[in-house]
């Protein structure tokens, strides 16, 4: 038998100044307390904390034991227990020797068990909840805890845990990092969750179940803790019902360590009027998988039970920006027609039709869809968002669409609008109509706000009462400015157990690495970004460049190039991932021409030191071109945001100033460097004459797959495939098939209705390198025409085509000539004509 035993230092027969150094032997009354059962233990094992490290696990007892001796072996030559005690009549007021001891019964009822000798809480610990299982750090009554694995356990299913949790390095992997609060919550089954103890360190000692890996003193396999019940997510019993678009919504912020992040489930019950089912998921930059199973609640009752017995598949799709073929099980990046689909887009929204299920009408039974989160495999640091509503009824409610094709938008005012500084000039045209904004599609994140739509779309224009603008016709050549360079991608790369160390002081970022493979990643990544940036074109032929406002323009702007260095940070220090914000670290062309390498296997240390100088403004003001005020702005200029940084004393961490940052995992990008440079975009006349510009267009197009519900089932005989289920395929009731009668594969929104609502270009009739003031010939006039295809409104046309200039008559609807207004077909126009604005 086994006993727990954690003596108080505190009772009289304990005087700790008086202890041998023989240790504490225990003796049971089976033999008369005769022969130890224990010997020499130390009073660190037995004592409470702060004194000792109790329990100590007595697991030699002899069966029958109903009393025991602990008591300090004073003489290690006599049996201590034996010669003073009479085995008859053991009473503490008997007792007359200077020995620590105690004597403890041991009740005929079951002995204490470790959870209640050292009862462990957690800090937060609701034991009821919907969707979400939450549990807070976990402290004892026996000492600190510093590490523990938990594997919680669904419904008395022992077999294996539905997730393990845990805190701290010592009993790796775990899936889940407390505290499991907030974001973190996990999002489970419906059911009844035991957490039990797989390995646990309490004060420096190390306790094991027959699930840890440790090796520590035993425990019991048991709970320690409240049946936590998770009840399922219904249609209305969402913390958001009735003042969003989703009743339910989850932020998950996921963090494994020493393993991938597992997937989470949730359970949906259905009402028997639920027709439609929407939600919305966002993967953000580390693409991660949704998957939703329709489950009868009595398949029996249906009129193919062999069908509803099993998981009807509804959706099976991975989001995220980072999608690419080397995450995806389908190898593509868009939505597609394999399963699992896939589209490379930050969020998603879709509408499911539940119309053609078989739905259960017993309430103690209801239909249940069981939704599943899997993160991605490539990181475990992953974060998303989920919204779910249930629908009894679909209603579009989006103008746009409902008045397709017969009321278009119409043109309410024309604006030739001039710029004079640097000759140029555009159409604007300003329509009339409903917002395209709808309710049941648009673009935008319904979980930033109470609105949003339900399905995913893009609509062009969006807002009809906004004015187009188009970019400017140049009336002579003219130079833009702005900033250039590599994109911003900030894919993580895999993740180690090595140490790489930012310092930055006044003039010098040094790069430490302990391993060879880190190192090269950023020096390889390094110059073949400032190889670039070097032969950014117009390239010069000295290197480093100079500040001298004397060189040509094209020469000078080389001055303004730089390199800046992206790092991950995180907290705890886990891996790359979703929840990592970043920190950028700039530095100058000219430094890179003096950074220094440091390679030294034998020490296993490397390192980079780069050089950070300020700069100057050297760029001449100028009147068109734009790079005096890109440069010279005082705020967000190039020069003042550069030294700016330059200057500071390090990154800002959680609100602190840290010069020294480590990741104790290697966390990094895949491309730890971009460039950046300033440069001219040539913006020329192109011709003189009659010229078509300013071409504007409203496209709508929306989703077949947003608007359709595939039911899917796996292929038995090929695993891995599935079976789409299409006698239960079912469209909401404004799919608009008869406007949109075909498909459009967008590389981004792919499987795509697609239809112009609006088109019209303006054309410029004579143009030459200056405005006409006062009407003299030579010079541009203000003559132009505006054109659209014939017949739009009636036919829908899905593929618009449109001739160079001139164009067919038939497609004229205005003019503007020698100071004329003509409208040729007023039903383009409100009221049958517009406003005209020249500028002067």
């Amino acid at each position: 038998m086994s006993y727990a035993i954690c003596l108080d230092q505190n009772t009289p027969n304990f005087n700790l100044s008086n202890l041998s150094s023989y240790g504490f032997n225990i003796y049971s009354d089976v033999d008369g307390f005769t022969n130890p059962v224990y010997v020499g233990i130390s009073y660190l094992n037995l004592f409470q904390f702060p004194v000792g490290n109790c329990p100590f696990i007595a697991t030699l007892l002899p069966p029958g034991t109903t009393q025991i001796i602990v008591i300090d072996q004073c003489d290690p030559n006599l049996n201590v227990a034996a010669a003073i005690f009479s085995p008859t009549n053991i009473t503490a007021g008997e007792l007359t020797i200077e020995c620590c001891y105690a004597i403890i019964d041991i009740p005929i009822v079951p002995p204490l068990t470790f959870c209640e000798t050292c009862p462990l809480t957690f800090d937060v610990f609701p034991t009821s909840s919907i969707g979400l299982l939450t549990a807070g750090n976990l402290t004892s009554t026996c000492g600190p805890v510093t590490d523990y694995v938990i594997g919680w356990y669904l419904n008395g299913n022992y077999s294996s845990p539905a997730f393990t949790s845990g805190f701290g390095s010592s009993f790796l992997p775990y899936q889940q990092l407390h505290p499991l609060t907030g974001n973190s919550s996990v999002p489970s089954l419906a059911g009844n969750y035991e957490g039990i103890i797989h390995d646990i360190k309490i004060n420096n000692i190390t306790y094991s179940s027959v699930s840890g890996s440790a090796g520590g003193q035993l425990i019991p396999f048991e709970s320690c803790f409240d049946t936590v019940i998770v009840e399922p997510l219904q249609c209305d019993n969402g913390s958001y019902q009735g003042i969003a678009k989703y009743v339910h919504q989850i932020n998950f912020d996921s963090q494994a360590i020493g393993t991938v992040s597992s997937p989470v489930s949730i359970t949906y019950a259905l009402n028997p009027t639920t027709k439609y089912f929407a939600y919305y998921f966002q993967g953000n930059l580390v693409p991660d998988e949704i998957e939703i199973r329709w489950k009868s609640g009595d398949a029996n009752a249906t009129t193919n039970p062999s069908l509803y017995s099993q998981s009807i598949y509804l959706e099976k799709i991975n989001i995220g920006y980072n999608t690419t073929t080397a995450n995806l099980p389908n190898g593509s990046a868009t939505i597609n027609n394999i399963w699992p689909k896939s589209l490379q887009k930050n969020f998603y929204k879709r509408v499911l039709t539940l119309t053609n299920l078989e739905t259960s009408s017993n309430p103690l039974a209801p239909d249940l869809l069981e939704i599943t989160m899997t993160p991605n495999p490539g990181s475990n640091n992953t974060t998303w968002k989920a919204g779910f509503a249930c629908l009894d009824d679909f209603i579009c409610g989006d103008c746009d669409f409902e008045n397709y094709p017969d009321n278009l938008p119409a043109i309410t005012q024309l604006y030739l609008n001039k710029q004079y500084a640097c000759p140029s000039q555009r159409i604007q045209l300003q329509l009339t109509g409903c917002l395209a904004s709808g309710d049941w599609m648009s673009q935008g994140d319904p979980l930033s706000g109470l609105g949003g739509s339900l399905i995913d779309s893009n609509k062009g224009m969006g807002n009809y009462n906004a004015q187009s603008s188009p970019p400017y016709t140049s009336l002579s050549p003219v130079a833009s400015c702005g900033t250039g360079g590599s994109s911003n991608d900030y894919t993580c790369a895999p993740s180690n157990n090595n140490t790489i160390t930012f310092t930055k002081s006044l003039g010098l970022l040094k790069i430490e690495f302990n391993n060879i493979s880190d190192y090269n990643h950023y020096k390889t990544d390094l110059i073949l970004k400032a190889n670039t940036l070097i032969s950014v074109s117009p390239a010069i032929t000295t290197n480093p460049v100079v500040c001298n406002s004397a060189l040509p323009i094209p020469d000078l702007l080389q001055y303004y190039r730089f390199i800046t260095l992206r790092t991950p940070i995180q907290s705890p220090n886990v891996d790359c991932g979703d929840s990592s914000t970043q920190y950028s670290y700039r530095f100058h062309i000219n430094d890179y021409f003096n950074i220094t390498y440091t390679e030294n296997p034998v020490s296993n240390y490397w390192a980079i030191d780069i050089p950070q100088t300020v700069i100057t403004n050297c760029y001449p003001p100028t009147s068109c071109d734009g790079c005096y005020s890109l440069i010279s702005a005082p705020v967000n200029g190039t020069v003042s945001s550069y030294n700016n940084e330059v200057l500071n004393s390090g990154p800002n961490i959680g609100g602190t100033v840290s010069p020294i940052f480590t990741t104790n995992v290697g966390a990094k990008y895949i491309e730890p460097f971009l460039i950046r440079y300033v440069g001219f975009y040539y913006t020329t006349l192109e011709g003189t004459g009659s010229l078509c510009e300013n071409q504007f267009n409203c496209v709508n197009y929306f989703s077949w797959y947003s608007t359709t519900t595939m039911p899917f089932v796996p292929n038995p005989s090929t695993p891995g495939t599935w079976t789409n289920l299409t006698t239960l395929a079912a469209s909401l009731p404004c799919s608009l098939n008869p406007y949109f009668p075909d498909l459009y594969n967008d590389p981004n929104y792919n499987l795509l209705y697609y239809g112009y609502t609006t088109w019209y270009k303006s054309i410029f009739l004579s143009l030459s390198s200056s405005f006409n003031y006062n009407f003299n010939g030579g010079q541009s006039t203000d003559d132009f025409e505006i054109y659209t295809l014939t017949g739009l409104g009636a036919t829908g046309s899905i593929s618009p085509t449109y001739n160079n200039c001139p164009n067919d008559p038939s497609e004229l609807i205005y003019s503007y000539i020698g100071g004329v207004s003509t409208v040729v077909q007023p039903n383009f126009f409100v009221n049958g004509s517009p406003t005209l604005i020249i500028d002067p």
